[in-house]
């Protein structure tokens, strides 16, 4: 089933008011980055087309390149997208990209990905709000780290990924929420560290709430001072933790600067601490009511730093140069403690 595997293509009886895309990132040794972004999106009117964007880190610019609907094609078992003659995959991507905004090559090869396990109780990191029909975006998380090789010629200049480090994720509804704070980096000193946070306003049956997720690939000699049972939800197999509005945890704190972003997260005994600070940011593409209409501005050479405690014990800190970072939207709909509507357990951030 397409619910237990998120990284699917998830719209397939859609047929307007709908959006999908799924985000590849890659990082030089050197810092370079380069996002790319297949997905499609259908408006209110029916209208269809599928679309390729890329980011470039050096300079933050943005690329947008639309194709025919009908150039879309899946795979219904495995994550395999195709837009016209670009692939998307697990094992890597093959581009060829033309238009307007210049001439995108290149071909990357991935090395085992560090997947979000599904489990009957947890499909995904949106964990009991997968199983939610009518939400306006869903996110999942389809790789926290990989290895990647190969290059990325762009305008006939060429960039090396060899020995770089890869990251996918996806959403996928009707639109983009109304406001939210995004981050994410698997580029820290030590391979193998990877960080995910969003916190977003979420509309819930006639009210709204502030809710987040928070995902990390942690070192293999962190344990923390609480055993967790194979039925904690905060647990995935394979080093992978989650703090998010669905399983006690909560934000302490939120900070919003003019250059940096502060986020205090506490679950039981742990408190997680996250600084990210803003780079240059590029134009993207986001949808409303299916139509990829909205601007949003994404950096792509921010800071993220993360600081996590178990009883006032230090279990890791570390800080990822360079880091994807979205501030978007009236952000006093994010601050802790603010719902609107009705409410269910664990809702508040």
């Amino acid at each position: 089933m397409p619910l237990f595997h998120p990284e699917l293509f998830q719209g397939v009886r859609r047929r307007r008011r709908y959006f999908e895309g799924w985000y590849f990132k890659q990082v030089s040794p050197d810092g370079r980055a380069w996002s790319f972004i297949p997905g499609v999106s259908l408006d209110a009117a029916g209208r269809r087309t599928a679309f390729v964007q890329a980011i470039d880190g050096g300079s933050g610019g943005t690329r947008w390149y639309p194709f025919p609907f009908e150039s879309f094609r899946w795979d219904s078992r495995s994550l395999d997208i195709r837009v016209g003659d670009n692939r998307f995959s697990l094992s890597g991507i093959e581009l060829d990209l033309d238009g307007p905004d210049g001439r995108v090559r290149g071909e990357l090869r991935y090395g085992p990905a560090v997947r979000f396990p599904s489990r009957p109780w947890l499909p995904g990191v949106m964990g009991p709000y997968s199983f939610v029909p009518f939400l306006e975006c869903n996110h999942g998380l389809v790789s926290l780290d990989h290895r990647v090789d190969g290059r990325v010629e762009v305008d006939g200049l060429e960039v090396s990924m060899d020995g770089g480090r890869g990251y996918i994720e996806k959403d996928w509804g009707s639109s983009m929420p109304a406001a939210w704070i995004w981050s994410q980096s698997n580029s820290f000193p030590e391979p193998g560290i990877s960080f995910m946070f969003s916190l977003a306003d979420i509309p819930w049956m006639g009210g709204r709430f502030p809710g987040f997720l928070c995902a990390a690939l942690l070192p293999s000699g962190y344990t923390g001072t609480e055993p967790a049972s194979a039925q904690d939800p905060s647990v995935a197999p394979g080093r992978v933790r989650v703090w998010a509005s669905w399983n006690g945890s909560r934000i302490d704190r939120l900070e919003v600067g003019d250059r940096y972003i502060g986020v205090r997260i506490s679950r039981r005994a742990e408190t997680l601490e996250l600084r990210m600070e803003r780079g240059r940011g590029g134009l993207l593409r986001a949808p409303a009511a299916g139509a990829m209409d909205r601007r949003i501005a994404e950096s792509v050479d921010a800071v993220l730093s993360a600081r996590l405690e178990d009883r006032g014990r230090r279990i890791f800190e570390g800080t990822a140069r360079p880091a994807g970072l979205e501030v978007v939207g009236d952000l006093s709909l994010l601050h802790p403690g603010r719902s609107r509507g009705r409410a269910v357990r664990g809702e508040r951030a």
